[in-house]
């Protein structure tokens, strides 16, 4: 068995016919590894943009690609067919760090090769929730590579970031760092339909208060003084995709602005709330029911 880890690099620019902005993949990168690690071979190609003429600024500050180094790329469909080559037929356990170069990946795939899905991918880790839980960090944080490379005491210089290879390679030492077969294991994922159907699902915002999927129990406040619940005494208003509402502690006699936002993911609808103290009685803002 193999592992082999892949990263990309893109550029941002207007799509006419989408319509809208597209993640254009300029430049693929990857290693692979055997069972004991060691490194059996590395892949690096440029990409020749088909959507734009030039790269942002800001793709050419980080990657430190010019415009005439992307010029001298390859299509994306010679890019991909020769990357496919190169992996072949051995069996595969691919990585990243997170799952956004996946989406990119199948988001070019889609539009310049008409093709559902990463035929050359059949099972996935991703790197950063690996690494993330072996740092017994929250997936929430989702902490970038070199901030990972350095908790680990890698010292990052050595390596050219935000370029595909030496990303990889910085990745690869990431995992090296954290290799553990049985905890390795429950990270990995078939990619069927249920995979590319939770990758590709975009979370949103709950914006309906009658919404089904909201938890009313999670829309209460307690006083933070004397730790009692508070009384709403203001409706429910829609603020930056948010409820909020005033709340009153009889025993404390004071006021509380509670905000909760709700988003659903894939498998899940996720809550975070917070409460701010109302000092002034008659800068509150909300109008108090009766």
């Amino acid at each position: 068995m193999y592992y082999v880890i892949m990263d990309l690099e893109w550029n941002n620019s207007y799509n006419k016919k989408l319509k809208s902005f597209f993640n254009e993949i300029i430049e693929i990168g990857a290693v692979m590894v055997d069972d004991d690690l060691d490194v059996v071979d590395t892949f690096s190609v440029l990409i020749r943009s088909q959507l734009s003429n030039k790269l942002s600024g800001r793709v050419k500050s980080l990657t430190h690609i010019s415009n005439e180094d992307m010029y001298g790329g390859v299509t994306f469909a010679k890019a991909v067919s020769d990357f496919s080559k190169w992996v072949g037929d051995k069996d595969c356990i691919f990585m990243s760090w997170g799952n956004s170069d996946l989406r990119v990946m199948l988001d070019n795939l889609k539009f310049f090769n008409d093709i559902d899905g990463i035929p050359f991918i059949q099972r996935y880790v991703d790197l950063q929730k690996y690494c993330q839980q072996y740092l017994k960090m929250s997936n929430a944080q989702q902490i970038g590579l070199s901030a990972a490379a350095t908790l680990f005491g890698i010292d990052v210089s050595e390596f050219s970031t935000h370029r595909a290879l030496d990303d990889s390679l910085l990745s690869l030492r990431c995992f090296k760092k954290s290799f553990d077969t049985d905890a390795l294991a429950e990270h990995i994922l078939i990619c069927d339909d249920a995979f590319y159907q939770r990758l590709l699902f975009k979370a949103k915002y709950i914006t309906n208060i009658h919404d089904e999927r909201i938890d009313r129990s999670q829309m209460v406040c307690y006083c933070d003084d004397c730790r009692k619940r508070m009384r709403k005494v203001s409706e429910w208003k829609m603020v930056n995709k948010a409820f909020r509402a005033l709340f009153y502690c009889k025993n404390c006699d004071n006021y509380s602005m509670f905000t909760i936002r709700f988003r659903e993911y894939f498998d899940h609808v996720d809550a975070k709330s917070k409460k701010t103290k109302v000092v002034n009685d008659e800068n509150k803002g909300e109008k108090k029911e009766n």
